[in-house]
């Protein structure tokens, strides 16, 4: 009799994983495409957008997914939670002119407030949270495509 092992998750298991029970605890819309992007923005109110990258590259990226829903409970923001995978987030990255994963791009009424890129210790990721939800609507920054895009250096 010989034992078989099955081989461990690969790290976009994990972060397929982590953006399961983001949508599954914590109520966040997974988005498949731009499209679901534009329909989950078809409404009123404030939007977390969790822009995530295969954790081999950026690690951060499992730790924003739990971090954010409780720093959004914390701050007592009723934002629409909406997460893209790592296949998604470097269109949405350019739209939104991001250029680190992970990033947090906020929202209000569709409008673009600003962006919280990595993790921070909980007190300032929380307070920079807050700080974003608060601003006046903007214009999002050029991206400039860089390989900086695809890694958390």
């Amino acid at each position: 009799m010989s034992a078989q092992f099955a081989p461990p998750p690969s790290t976009l298991d994990k972060l397929d994983a982590a953006l399961k029970r983001l949508a599954d605890r914590h109520g966040f819309t997974r988005l498949a495409n731009e499209a679901a992007l534009d329909a989950a923005l078809d409404g009123s109110g404030l939007a977390a957008l969790l822009l995530t990258d295969d954790p081999q590259r950026s690690p951060e990226s499992l730790d924003v997914a739990v971090v954010l829903p409780e720093a959004l409970s914390a701050l007592g923001m009723a934002a629409r939670g909406l997460a893209a995978g790592a296949d998604l987030s470097p269109a949405l990255a350019r739209r939104f002119g991001v250029n680190r994963y992970p990033a947090v791009v906020v929202l209000r009424d569709g409008a673009y407030l600003g962006v919280l890129t990595g993790i921070l210790d909980w007190g300032p990721f929380v307070t920079e949270l807050a700080r974003i939800g608060a601003l006046a609507p903007s214009r999002p920054p050029i991206s400039i495509a860089t390989q900086a895009t695809r890694s958390c250096a």
